[in-house]
C-alpha cells in the first residue's frame, strides 16, 4: 500500500509514527513487562517485529516464544487444472492472485496463533489465493507499548501460514520500511560478500515455516544504500530454497527515490531482474491504473524480460480503503472478451470484517460471513452467477464523491476473474468442515468444550464452491452455510436446509478433486438430519473426469440415528476412473421443513489404515496457576509424518471429554485450564490423529494445583 494508506492505519490505531524508539541500537532491550494487547493472558505467547539488531542476533533458542509461532503444515500440491468442472468453464488458469491482508487478533500490532473469541476474521476461501502476506507490522519485543518501535520484519502468523499450506497457498512474511534506526544497519555485508540480514532472513523462514518475503521499500533511500539492497535481494534470491518468493511492492527506483510507476516498466524492471540477474520473483504494481496503457506495458515489459507476466506482475486493488467499490476497476487487468493480462493482488480482504460495525460481536458474525461470499463468490453469493449487478462507470472517472465501499452490487466477485484452485489429489481426503473457529468445541459428534474459540491453524480444506446449489425444479434450491451450533469434530457442519419437495431437490457442488481410483477404496459419509429410522434424502455425487457432465449418486439411505449417522459406500465399481468433484443431492416426496448437516467427508484409501504412535515426551513445560485456573505450557516429541495433528484433552468427573486445544506441532500453549471441585491434580491426555482420522492411543501427563 502506499504511505499514506499505512500511516494512516497507524495513527488510526493510536501508533506515533517516525519516532518509535532509538536510532543505532545494537542489543535488543530487556523484555518490557506491560501487556501488549488487552485480553491477552500474564503468560501468553505474542508474535513481534524484527530490527536489524534482532535479526542478526536471531536464533530460537534466543527468540522469545519463537516455538510457539511455526508452522508445521507442508505446502500441499495443488492438482492439474481441470476446465470442465470449474464453475466457469471458459475462464483461463493461468493468472494468479496475490493476497496482502491481516492476520492478528485483537490488537493492530500484536498476533496470537490461537484465541479464545470467536469474533475474529478468518479466511475461508483459499482456493483462489496463491500467495498469502501480512502487512502491518509488529513491535520489537521489549520496546514500551506507549511509543514502541516497529521491527523491518514481522513474521506471518503461524495459523494462517498452516491454512495456506493446507490449501497449496504460498505465505510470505512482510518488510517496511520507514521504521526507526539507519537502513545501512540492514545491509552490511561480510568479507566474503554474504549478507548476515539476508542469511537470517532465511534461516527465519525455515525454522517458522513460511515460504518468502513482501518487500514494501515505499520511502526514498540513498542512492548508495538502494544499490546495495538491491545487492542483498540478488544474494538472498540466489541463497534461498527452491520455491522461496519474494514480492516487490512498487515503491523505490534503482537509484532510491520513492516514485510509484503503477506499472512494471524499464525504470523498475531491474528490481526484478537486473540485465540477466534475477532479483525479486514478482512485482505488486501500486493500485494507481488509470488506463489500459500502464497495464499493457506491464505485460510488454515482462515479455520482453522473457518472463511470464502472469508469474512476474499482480496489478493491485485497494479494498482495505473501499471495500467493494475500488476507484480502479478490476476489468483493466481482465478486460472482457480477452486474455487477462497480468494476475491480480489484493489490498485488504479482511474489510469483509473490519468494516463490519457488529464485527466483535459474537452472535452477529453472520453478517461477516455473507460479506465475505459476496466479495470471494459474487453479489448473487455463488461462484456459477458472479458479475456486479449495478452499473459503475468505466472506465473510471474521479468525480470526487465518496466511495460506495459497501455496496456489494458493484464488485465482481474474485471468482469472476480467478479460478477455483484445489489439492484433493490423493487419497485420503477428510474434512469435517470445520471453519477454524467455533462456538464451542466438539469430538467424535459430542459437545466436548464450550468456551469460544479461533484457530485458524486447525481449519479443514473447506469446500471449493461457497456455494453452487442447483434445484432440479421450479422451486428455488436449498440454503447452504455452516452451523456453529452443530458439529461432528471441531467448531462446525456443513448445513442444508429449508422447505424440501419435489420441485427443489438440491444438488450442491462441493469439492474440485483429481482422486484417482485403483481399488478398495471408500468413501464415507457422517450426517444428521435429527430424525431416526426416516428415509435421509441424501445421496453423495460423484463426477468423474471421463464423464464431466453427470454425477453418478450414491444414496445415504435410511437414518439409524436421531444424533450422527455414518454411511460407507465402496469404490470398486469405479476401478480406474478419476473422481473429477464430489457433491451431495437432498430430495423429498413431500414438500416441508428439511435440514441435513454434514459433520464428515471422507474419502479413504484401499489399505488398512495404521494407527499413530502413540505421543513421546509428552510433558508440562510450565503451569502458572492463580483463582482455580492455570496457563499451562505443554510440549512432546513431533512427529512430521503420518499425523493430521494432536488433540489435548481432559476427563471431566462426569465422565465426558474436554477438548484443551488441538495443533500440529510439538508444543501447546492453554490459556486457561480450569480446575474442577477438589482436584488436586488434573490429567492431560495427548492422541495423534493420522490423515484419515486414526487415532493413537494416548500419552498422559499432569497438571498439579498445590
Amino acid at each position: 500500500m502506499d504511505r499514506r494508506t499505512f500511516i494512516g492505519l497507524l495513527g488510526a490505531a493510536g501508533v506515533t509514527v517516525g519516532i518509535a524508539g532509538p536510532a543505532g541500537l545494537t542489543a535488543a532491550p530487556a523484555y518490557a513487562a506491560t501487556d501488549p494487547a488487552p485480553g491477552r493472558a500474564p503468560h501468553q505467547p505474542f508474535m513481534h517485529g524484527y530490527n536489524a539488531a534482532s535479526i542478526k542476533n536471531w536464533s530460537p533458542q534466543t527468540d522469545r516464544y519463537a516455538k510457539y509461532f511455526r508452522s508445521r503444515v507442508p505446502l500441499a500440491t495443488r492438482i492439474a487444472p481441470f476446465a470442465a468442472t470449474q464453475a466457469n468453464p471458459a475462464l483461463a488458469t493461468g493468472p494468479q492472485l496475490m493476497n496482502l491482508s491481516y492476520d492478528y487478533d485483537n490488537s493492530f500490532f500484536t498476533a496470537y496463533k490461537y484465541n479464545d473469541v470467536f469474533a475474529r476474521r478468518l479466511l475461508r476461501f483459499w482456493q483462489y489465493t496463491d500467495l498469502y502476506a501480512s502487512w502491518h507490522g509488529m513491535p520489537v519485543d521489549g520496546s514500551p507499548t506507549s511509543n514502541p518501535e516497529h521491527g523491518l520484519i514481522n513474521l506471518p502468523n503461524p495459523a494462517y501460514t498452516d491454512a495456506a499450506h493446507r490449501n497449496g497457498a504460498k505465505s510470505l512474511g512482510c518488510w517496511f520500511w520507514p521504521r526507526s534506526g539507519a537502513f545501512s544497519d540492514y545491509l552490511e555485508r561480510r568479507a566474503d560478500g554474504s549478507f548476515p540480514v539476508a542469511d537470517k532472513l532465511i534461516e527465519m523462514a525455515d525454522y517458522f515455516g513460511f515460504d518468502g518475503y513482501f518487500i514494501n521499500q515505499e520511502a526514498t533511500t540513498a542512492p548508495a544504500d538502494a544499490a546495495e539492497l538491491m545487492e542483498m535481494l540478488t544474494y538472498l534470491r540466489a541463497h534461498a530454497p527452491e520455491g522461496f518468493h519474494l514480492q516487490w511492492y512498487d515503491t523505490i527506483m534503482v537509484d532510491g527515490k520513492l516514485d510509484y510507476q503503477n506499472q512494471l516498466n524499464d525504470k523498475n524492471a531491474p528490481w526484478i531482474q537486473n540485465g540477466e540477474t534475477p532479483v525479486n520473483n514478482s512485482l505488486f504494481a501500486n493500485y494507481w491504473m488509470p488506463d489500459d496503457e500502464q497495464v499493457e506495458t506491464s505485460r510488454r515489459t515482462a515479455e520482453k524480460l522473457g518472463l511470464d507476466p502472469y508469474e512476474v506482475v499482480f496489478h493491485g486493488t485497494e479494498n482495505e480503503k473501499y471495500g467493494y467499490n475500488p476507484p480502479y476497476d478490476t476489468r483493466l487487468v481482465f478486460p472482457e472478451g480477452k486474455p487477462a493480462r497480468t494476475s491480480w493482488a489484493l489490498f485488504g480482504s479482511q474489510f469483509v470484517w473490519d468494516r463490519y460495525p457488529d464485527r466483535d460481536n459474537p452472535d452477529a458474525q453472520d453478517g461477516v460471513f455473507q460479506r465475505e461470499r459476496r466479495y470471494w463468490s459474487g453479489p448473487n453469493e455463488d461462484p456459477t452467477r458472479t458479475g456486479r449487478t449495478e452499473y459503475v462507470p468505466w472506465p473510471y472517472e474521479d468525480d470526487g464523491k465518496p466511495r460506495d465501499a459497501d455496496n456489494h452490487k458493484k464488485w465482481d466477485g474474485v471468482a469472476r476473474y480467478i479460478t477455483e484452485r484445489s489439492v484433493i489429489g490423493s487419497f485420503p481426503f477428510v474434512t469435517r468442515f470445520n471453519t477454524g473457529h467455533g462456538r464451542a468445541f466438539f469430538l467424535d459428534g459430542h459437545r466436548a468444550g464450550d468456551r469460544d474459540w479461533n484457530n485458524a491453524s486447525i481449519q479443514d480444506i473447506l469446500p471449493t464452491w461457497q456455494f453452487w446449489t442447483r434445484s432440479a425444479g421450479s422451486g428455488a434450491p436449498l440454503t447452504v452455510d455452516y452451523d456453529y451450533t452443530l458439529a461432528h469434530d471441531g467448531g462446525s457442519s456443513l448445513r442444508i436446509a429449508g422447505d424440501l419437495g419435489p420441485d427443489n431437490t438440491t444438488t450442491v457442488r462441493l469439492f474440485k478433486t483429481a482422486l484417482k481410483v485403483t481399488g478398495g477404496e471408500r468413501l464415507s459419509v457422517t450426517f444428521t438430519t435429527g430424525r431416526a429410522g426416516a428415509d435421509s434424502g441424501l445421496e453423495v455425487g460423484l463426477i468423474f473426469a471421463d464423464a464431466p457432465t453427470r454425477f453418478v449418486w450414491l444414496p445415504a439411505g435410511r437414518t439409524t440415528s436421531r444424533s450422527w449417522n455414518t454411511v460407507v459406500r465402496g469404490l470398486d465399481m469405479f476401478e480406474g476412473r478419476t473422481i473429477a468433484a464430489i457433491g451431495v443431492r437432498v430430495s423429498s416426496r413431500r414438500q416441508g421443513a428439511y435440514a441435513v448437516n454434514l459433520g464428515e467427508l471422507a474419502l479413504l484409501a484401499g489399505e488398512r489404515p495404521a494407527r499413530p504412535q502413540t505421543p513421546l515426551g509428552f510433558t508440562v513445560d510450565a503451569a502458572h496457576v492463580q483463582d482455580g485456573t492455570a496457563e499451562v505450557f505443554l510440549s512432546w516429541r513431533f512427529q512430521d509424518r503420518g499425523v493430521w495433528y494432536y488433540d489435548v484433552y481432559r476427563d471431566l468427573p462426569d465422565g465426558r471429554r474436554e477438548v484443551v486445544g488441538r495443533v500440529r506441532d510439538e508444543v501447546y500453549y492453554v490459556k486457561a485450564l480450569a480446575r474442577t471441585e477438589g482436584e488436586a491434580t488434573t490429567t492431560l491426555h495427548l492422541v495423534a490423529v493420522a490423515p484419515d482420522g486414526t487415532r493413537s492411543a494416548p500419552a498422559h501427563t499432569q497438571v498439579h494445583w498445590a
